[in-house]
């Protein structure tokens, strides 16, 4: 359950609660249907109201948001929570857990590390996962605890990746604007395809050394595997990404870690930015990079500020 209030300001005295609650405090039609049939869904100065109701200057106002989860299995593993409040939560995703419960994977997702937390507090929520990371990319994952946050933070969260790739880019920061689409629905390999949907990747290199380099990627579009087609479509494949013809000596899964993500809060209405740890096989081969070269940008500063 979660109870958010507003107090009816001057500029929307005498507006009804449905107008008030869609179109400015961006309430999805779905989620104030469920408030509507609950007792105290809606309440106005402490009654009942109605969403045809109108509200003036100084009014109270106050949605109470109900949850029903499915019942899930709760995993022992502990994962770091890099923030948490009644709206959302994120976790420092380990590379080897999945997001979401699937047919060969019940257990031990971050879904089960949710559902073990939320009954630890006695607040059984949906784990509504808003920004998905494949299963052995690490990093930031976004949880909304309610269907209104959820619904309002979709789509607008901006997040910056670190991918180690062999070799080194030409030019070293660059934009790469190429479609990506699937071979066939059997199989989850994507690629470089003309009738792909549109997908872009900015990255700039951060250091170098004649085997690898380390880097910095933002996503204007967000395809599934878009980081690791791209770079390995411009013959930079991610270290350990054996799905698109990465070296797997040096590291056993794809070397990409979600360090960074910045949201508008749903319900603060402030902009929060969080920082995810790079694990320790990331940090390893970061660390063997940094010693041999720092790189610069074309414009002769240095591309990044430590990770």
């Amino acid at each position: 359950m979660r109870k958010i209030e507003y107090v009816i300001s001057h500029e929307v005295d005498g507006c009804d609660i449905l107008t008030y609650l869609h179109r400015i405090q961006g309430y999805s039609s779905r989620v104030i249907k469920s408030l509507k049939r609950a007792p105290d869904g809606i309440l106005k100065n402490g009654q009942h109201a109605r969403t045809i109701d109108r509200v003036k200057e100084g009014d109270l106002l106050s949605v109470t948001i109900y949850d029903q989860p499915k019942p899930a299995c709760l995993s022992t593993r502990q994962v770091e929570i890099l923030y948490e409040d009644d709206d959302l939560l994120v976790y420092n995703k380990p590379w080897d857990m999945p997001c979401h419960q699937a047919k060969y994977h019940q257990q031990d997702t971050l879904a089960n590390v949710f559902a073990a937390h939320c009954a630890k507090q006695g607040t059984p929520l949906t784990c509504r996962v808003v920004n998905r990371l494949d299963k052995d990319t690490s990093g930031a994952v976004i949880i909304a605890k309610t269907p209104y946050a959820a619904d309002h933070i979709a789509g607008t969260v901006e997040k910056k990746y670190l991918a180690i790739v062999q070799g080194t880019p030409h030019p070293l920061r660059g934009e790469i604007n190429a479609p990506i689409g699937r071979y066939n629905q059997r199989d989850i390999v994507r690629g470089v395809m003309e009738n792909g949907q549109e997908a872009i990747t900015q990255y700039w290199t951060y250091c170098a050394n004649e085997s690898f380099s380390a880097i910095y990627c933002s996503l204007p579009t967000g395809r599934t595997h878009q980081i690791r087609v791209h770079m390995s479509f411009i013959g930079h494949p991610l270290l350990g990404d054996r799905l698109y013809g990465g070296r797997e000596e040096l590291i056993k899964r794809q070397a990409l870690h979600c360090y960074q993500v910045k949201f508008l809060h749903p319900v603060k209405r402030e902009f929060v930015e969080i920082t995810a740890p790079v694990p320790f096989d990331m940090k390893k081969l970061l660390d063997q990079c940094e010693k041999i070269l720092k790189t610069t940008g074309d414009n002769g500063k240095k591309t990044s500020d430590n990770v």
